[in-house]
């Protein structure tokens, strides 16, 4: 329900923001309330409770917003606020962000490896990475000591796997079978 929610939302928003051309902006205005939200850890937790009336959260969304994003974006946090959907304004802004990368063609990887990646390196599979897909990839590298060695490759739902430990599972069970 939660991501449908979310979705539902940010995918009006983003309709409206394409549409006037400023969807990027729109996008960074929402990227500041997600930092605002995670700066101070209080305000989703005020923003979602039901002991603070709908005139008191909008009365604190003026003070810390209104001055600081437009106006479009200012009045659709009030409708989350009035149709009682505070508890995904995160969600929204992180679908928000999906939809902006998708218009941009960009899409995020990660890259998994026993030791750390040098940067030349990364920029090199990220640019292998974005030939074979089509797509404007942004490799991260993070770091986990049981792959042994190789690589790990997630993109979005896809995995490409070549890794040690994954080639010495399957060597292992190619064995099992040849024993039995």
């Amino acid at each position: 329900m939660a991501e449908l929610v979310s979705k539902r939302y940010a995918s009006a928003l983003f309709e409206v923001a394409f549409e006037e051309e400023n969807y990027e902006e729109v996008g960074n205005q929402l990227d500041f309330i997600l930092g605002c939200f995670k700066e101070e850890p209080q305000l989703p937790q005020l923003f979602e409770s039901p002991l603070i009336t709908v005139d008191e959260k909008k009365d604190v969304l003026s003070a810390i917003f209104k001055e600081k994003v437009n106006p479009e974006i200012f009045n659709f946090l009030r409708i989350i606020i009035d149709k009682g959907r505070e508890s995904y304004i995160e969600g929204i802004i992180n679908e928000y962000g999906n939809l902006v990368d998708a218009a941009n063609n960009k899409m995020d990887a990660v890259v998994i490896t026993a030791v750390p990646m040098d940067q030349q390196d990364i920029l090199k599979l990220q640019a292998n990475l974005s030939m074979s897909s089509g797509k404007n990839i942004q490799l991260q590298n993070q770091v986990d000591p049981e792959i042994i060695g190789g690589a790990l490759v997630k993109i979005s739902d896809k995995v490409i796997d070549g890794s040690v430990k994954n080639r010495l599972a399957k060597l292992e069970e190619e064995l099992a079978q040849i024993l039995v």
